[in-house]
């Protein structure tokens, strides 16, 4: 389907950049000696910048303390600046006065290695965390003892320890001691009003806090459902997830708001947590648009289970970004597994058996996160860099652009006829947002598309000649964007990154699928192109370079009216999605490759799979061996290698599946949803032996098994135990069996898996159920099995 063409879309640029107010706050008062780091009511301000920081979710107790390194390292290869964790109070004190905190428990030393890598720290200890955890992650004998989560004076003494717990393990890592913790979220969706709760209560525990000596800069609490906060002490942030599987509804969900661009800051979106309706919005004039639970994925719980696309994710951050977000934060960045309780007979995840509303994993807890359980990379990872990488080169701009809506807009998500358009900008800049994408509910391709921007310079409009703009399509276009003495006036390609050497800048951009790339420069402030004449015409509206990308990146010059000799780089959305800006061998550089890229240190470490070989395109390169003006491609030194298969014995067939259980009803969903089947269960499911070959090594480096199976879930054995288990989605299951490798020995692995019935009211995507119906007996269709190899990319002059 394809609309009509329209007059071009007006948008007005707001004449200067936004005035924040800065006395209602009462934030930033833990400083740090030479550096500076506060907040007023529209961004943080970093050493006299304002800052556009991205935030991810990791944590820490769900993972294993041996390669926590590497996966923080990865996080900040994506863009990430800010390492946030929730801290579970069960998985510390499961037992009343036995405090752990070792191992993957060892607090402490997640944050020194975050700060090794360069990250900050945003702490979310609550006391009660949700987290999909075990009671919201507060112990059991903390529950049974009395109320929870008020001002009860017994509840309160127990918090004053486990803070203290906190504290003395951060000892030393605050903000204002030198170290990386700058914030710290207090409680979450907390819904409680009244004596003793609310404000009331959210005071009581900053104040335990900062007594105990977590003392930061920020303050925050989520915004939803309520907004009963102490209003000057605490900043309300906000959360945007694509799908929820809370949801009680066993079909697509309606058209969602998060990808409608809007600037009313309502907080309904996250929908009704405890049973109190979402309702009110956060005030603009005080508090700026953050985000704590913006989503990287979403998890699955039995009922329900979307499987959330790297589009999906994607056009929710941008739709965020164009909306007015100055921090943006993953719920989840990174995906992790529940450690097994210490109680006999207890999990540690959430379930409807406990009170609370959904039946989740017992230990995957992968979130479709862009890296994920076994911090194997998605495709996300890639996509959302991007963003990332535009909010760190762009951000002291952009988080001083107010965001302004066309007058002539969407009024609501379920209107899909019009385009989605959003503009943050000051005077004669901007930056242009557009989606055209909604889960489940695909927009129609909008044809004709042209822009009027109102500028202090006058109405510019964009492109110069009419577009189709896609359904599925996002992207951010640059209005009025300098390079030295030189203007581009606008362009119809995506800003990527920028630096700076010397007075010479190097822009760094994408050509967006389906677009014709366009880049138009004011006429007197560029002497010259470097360019072929076919690719580029000068008339008296402006230098237009028409060109496109090919199988290497676009390289070429453009001289400002001062004679200064700028570069810009045009890569295709592929190579956008492997690049990778960073600073190393003492230059600003881009990295690109097709396998996932971190750095240690200033060393580029490639992990490449058996089956694949590993190389690296390198700019600038002229200082490096072989290198010229143009990108180096480096090959890795790694040649393929072949793995023996993985072999499957059948042990025992079961195609009923076990009869449908109903939990109670959620008064907030008003119904009820079937129960995940018991562990008895499984006693009887169908069952298969996956023998690993003993010539496939046991370690170092990544082993995943991915499991391509069909039926209702999934539990997968070593030697007996319970090693992972899986709701069938549609999509195959990663498993990184090296982690249950000992001695140098594989296990004895047994996957048991249960048959669906095809009549329960559980949402599936459309190509889960389609192969459901297809295949109704319990099926493991393929097995895959890759080695991931490390190697550090040799692109210094001692290393050729």
């Amino acid at each position: 389907m394809t609309s009509a063409a329209k007059p071009p879309i007006a948008l007005q640029v707001p004449p200067t950049r936004t005035t924040a107010e800065t006395g209602f706050l009462q934030l930033g008062r833990y400083p740090r000696a030479g550096r500076e780091l506060t907040v007023n009511s529209r961004w943080i301000e970093r050493d006299g910048q304002p800052w556009m920081p991205v935030m991810g979710e990791f944590h820490y107790s769900r993972f294993p303390e041996s390669e926590w390194r590497t996966e923080l390292q990865k996080m900040a290869a994506g863009g990430i600046d800010i390492v946030a964790t929730y801290v579970f109070w069960n998985h510390h004190e499961e037992v009343q006065g036995q405090f752990d905190w070792l191992g993957q428990r060892n607090l402490r030393r997640f944050v020194e290695l975050a700060a090794e890598t360069g990250l900050l720290f945003y702490l979310r200890p609550g006391p009660w965390v949700h987290a999909e955890a075990r009671l919201g992650g507060l112990p059991d004998w903390l529950v049974a003892e009395g109320p929870v989560r008020n001002n009860d004076a017994g509840y309160l003494r127990h918090v004053e320890r486990f803070f203290g717990e906190i504290a003395t393990q951060l000892r030393g890592l605050m903000w204002c001691d030198g170290g990386p913790v700058i914030g710290l979220q207090i409680e979450n969706e907390y819904d409680q009003v009244g004596p003793g709760r609310g404000a009331e209560h959210i005071a009581a525990l900053q104040q335990i806090a900062i007594a105990k000596g977590l003392t930061v800069p920020l303050y925050t609490v989520t915004g939803w459902p309520t907004l009963d906060i102490p209003e000057r002490d605490v900043i309300p942030v906000s959360g945007a997830y694509a799908d929820g599987f809370w949801s009680g509804s066993a079909e697509p969900l309606p058209p969602s708001g998060v990808f409608l661009f809007d600037t009313s800051r309502a907080i309904g979106e996250m929908g009704n947590v405890g049973g109190t309706p979402a309702a009110g919005r956060i005030d603009k004039s005080h508090y700026p648009f953050f985000l704590a639970e913006a989503g990287g994925g979403m998890h699955v719980s039995y009922h329900r289970r979307p499987a959330v696309t790297t589009d999906d994710v994607a056009a929710t951050a941008l739709v965020q970004v164009g909306s007015g977000a100055n921090l943006y934060g993953y719920y989840m960045y990174h995906g992790g597994a529940n450690p097994a309780a210490i109680v006999p007979g207890a999990t540690l995840n959430e379930t409807q058996a406990t009170g609370y509303p959904n039946d989740v994993p017992v230990i995957g807890y992968d979130f479709r996160a862009p890296l994920g359980q076994y911090g194997q990379v998605r495709p996300s990872y890639g996509r959302l860099r991007c963003l990332h990488q535009f909010m760190a080169a762009f951000g002291a701009d952009v988080a001083a652009m107010d965001a302004v809506l066309p007058d002539d807009r969407a009024p609501s998500p379920e209107d899909r006829t019009k385009l989605r358009v959003a503009l943050r900008g000051a005077g004669d800049e901007a930056f242009l947002f557009v989606n055209n994408h909604v889960r489940h509910h695909p927009m129609p391709d909008f044809a004709g598309v042209q822009f009027d921007v109102a500028t202090s310079r006058g109405t510019v409009r964009l492109p110069a000649a009419p577009v189709t703009v896609r359904t599925g399509a996002y992207f951010i276009w640059p209005v009025g964007l300098r390079l030295g003495a030189a203007r581009l006036a606008h362009a119809t390609v995506q800003p990527l990154t920028r630096w700076a050497d010397g007075r010479r800048q190097v822009f760094v951009a994408f050509a967006l699928p389906g677009i014709d790339s366009t880049l138009c420069f004011d006429t007197a402030s560029v002497q010259a192109i470097g360019l072929p004449a076919a690719l580029v015409q000068r008339t008296d509206d402006g230098w237009f370079v028409t060109a496109e990308p090919g199988q290497a990146p676009l390289v070429f010059t453009v001289t400002d009216a001062d004679g200064v000799v700028h570069t810009v780089v045009l890569l295709s959305q592929d190579q956008a999605d492997q690049c990778l800006h960073t600073r190393t061998l003492g230059r600003d550089r881009l990295l690109i490759s097709d396998q996932p890229l971190h750095l240690d240190g200033t060393n580029a470490v490639l992990s490449v799979p058996n089956d694949r070989r590993g190389s690296v395109q390198v700019f600038p390169a002229d200082d490096l061996p072989g290198g010229g003006t143009g990108f180096l491609s480096i090959d890795a030194g790694v040649a393929p290698v072949y793995l023996d298969p993985v072999g499957v014995e059948v042990l025992r067939m079961n195609a009923e599946p076990p009869a449908v259980q109903w939990g109670p009803v959620v008064s907030w969903r008003g119904k009820s949803t079937p129960l995940a089947p018991d562990d008895t269960a499984y006693d009887t499911a169908t069952r298969l032996r996956l023998t690993i070959p003993d010539t496939v090594p046991t370690g170092p480096g990544r082993v995943l098994l991915t499991l391509d199976y069909v039926g209702d879930t999934a539990r997968l054995y070593a030697d007996g135990e319970l090693v992972d288990d899986h709701f069938h989605d549609g999509e195959p299951w990663y498993i990184g069996i090296d982690r249950f490798a000992a001695d140098g020995r594989w296990p004895r692995f047994e996957l048991a898996i249960l048959a669906a019935d095809p009549s329960a009211p559980i949402f599936l995507e459309d190509k889960a159920r389609a192969r459901l119906h297809h295949t109704p007996v319990p099926t493991l269709l393929s097995v895959r099995l890759q080695a991931w190899r490390t190697h550090r990319v040799p692109f210094g002059p001692s290393q050729l």
